[in-house]
C-alpha cells in the first residue's frame, strides 16, 4: 500500500503569518485556498484569523459560512465578524437559542444581537 504524504498543520504557519499583518499579504491567496480545501476542520479558525489580520477585505462570505462550522472557534469568529444581514441575524438567533450549542457561542450570539437592538 502506497503511503501518501500530505502537508498537515499549516494552521501553525497561518498563525505565524498573522503576526506580520499586511506585510504577509502575498500569503493571502494560499490561506484562502487552505480555508476552502483543508481536510482538517480544526485548522479553519487559524486561517480565518490570519486572513482577517493580513487581508480582511472580502471575508464576509467566509465569516458568514463560519456560523455553520463544526468548530466552536470558527463559529465564534463568525459571530464576531459576519456582516449584519438578515440571514446572519437569523443564524445568530438560532445559535443563541440552541440548547446544544456551546455556552461561549450562545453568549457571543446574544451579545451581538443585543448590540443590534441599541
Amino acid at each position: 500500500m502506497r503511503k501518501t504524504h500530505r502537508w498537515c498543520d499549516p494552521d501553525r504557519l497561518a498563525s505565524g503569518l498573522a503576526r506580520f499583518s499586511q506585510a504577509a499579504a502575498d500569503a493571502a491567496s494560499v490561506l484562502r485556498r487552505f480555508w476552502l480545501r483543508t481536510p482538517h476542520s480544526h485548522e479553519r479558525p487559524a486561517y480565518l484569523e490570519a486572513l482577517a489580520a493580513i487581508e480582511p477585505v472580502g471575508l464576509d462570505q467566509a465569516c458568514t459560512e463560519s456560523l455553520w462550522d463544526c468548530e466552536t472557534n470558527a463559529r465564534l469568529l463568525g459571530v464576531a465578524s459576519a456582516p449584519d444581514l438578515p440571514h446572519v441575524r437569523q443564524r445568530l438567533i438560532q445559535l443563541r437559542d440552541d440548547p446544544m450549542e456551546e455556552y461561549e457561542v450562545r453568549a457571543a450570539a446574544e451579545a451581538r444581537l443585543a448590540k443590534g437592538r441599541r
